[in-house]
């Protein structure tokens, strides 16, 4: 037997001198230790987000990104064929993204001026402007099957274009 046993046979703090019996952990302390478990999770959450962007400020002064930078590819200007500086970057990156999600912003006035009753989970009107949306998304993605330049709607709204460097 090992020299710590658990034994629910034994009263608390009752030993034979062999053996080092321990208490059952109290409700506190086991729900304490849940607390801490979800602390140090969501801190680990919020170090690796912040982590990752830094890395990719830092990185796209590069015309990378951080997923860019491991698969070895670059973005490039259309007018410079440069890399993409760190502002061209942040517009593509950035600035595109954010134009695309205002596209639901309409949808959102519409639907709270037409409803009559808050407590509505989610409106019809805001959940066709989700799916507009995302239909945008998707079609930027998969705008690069089209053509030989392999261009995304992003792409060419920035005036860049990327390249494998591997």
């Amino acid at each position: 037997m090992s020299e710590y046993q658990f034994s629910a046979n034994v009263p608390f703090g009752a030993n034979n001198g062999t053996e080092k019996i321990f208490p059952r952990a109290t409700v506190g302390h086991r729900l304490g230790g849940y607390a801490l478990s979800a602390a140090l999770i969501l801190s680990s959450v919020i170090t690796l987000f912040l982590g990752y962007i830094i890395w990719a400020l830092v990185v796209w002064g590069q015309g990378q990104t951080p997923s860019k930078q491991i698969l070895k590819m670059r973005v490039y200007s259309v007018d410079t064929g440069k890399p993409a500086t760190w502002g061209h970057m942040a517009v593509r990156e950035l600035l595109i993204p954010i134009a695309f999600s205002a596209i639901y912003i309409p949808f959102l006035v519409v639907a709270m001026s037409s409803s009559i009753d808050y407590n509505q989970a989610v409106s019809p009107i805001a959940a066709l402007g989700w799916i507009a949306v995302l239909a945008l998304r998707f079609t930027d993605s998969f705008w690069i099957l089209r053509g030989d330049d392999r261009q995304r709607l992003t792409d060419k709204w920035a005036r860049t274009y990327v390249v494998n460097e591997a």
